[in-house]
């Protein structure tokens, strides 16, 4: 299972994402698995080896979209902690002003 966050508005995006991801990915390998049973693969060697390229070219083929993903989140990461100095540097500004109009 893969984690995801779910703070603000890119966290429900987030969540989205990964659902859509493990969806898919579930659904493909599912076919893979019975595609084996039908095919009365036993050998384990031979199904680590199916399984194996399976993922290979899984991540392979959505590779450009996990790289668009990385780099949207990184954004939205960047924007968060660039909001979240802002509010610590407006509460620290208040707390002097308040302590020389005293």
């Amino acid at each position: 299972a893969v984690v995801s966050t779910q703070s603000g508005h890119y966290g429900r995006g987030n969540h989205r994402h990964w659902q859509k991801q493990n969806f898919s990915y579930s659904s493909i390998k599912q076919r893979l698995l019975d595609e084996i049973e039908e095919n009365d693969i036993e050998d384990g060697q031979e199904i680590e080896r199916i399984m194996e390229e399976f993922y290979r070219t899984y991540l392979l083929s959505n590779k450009d979209n996990f790289n668009t993903y990385t780099e949207e989140w990184r954004k939205a990461n960047i924007k968060l902690i660039y909001m979240s100095l802002r509010a610590k540097k407006s509460r620290v500004s208040k707390s002097v002003r308040d302590i020389f109009s005293r």
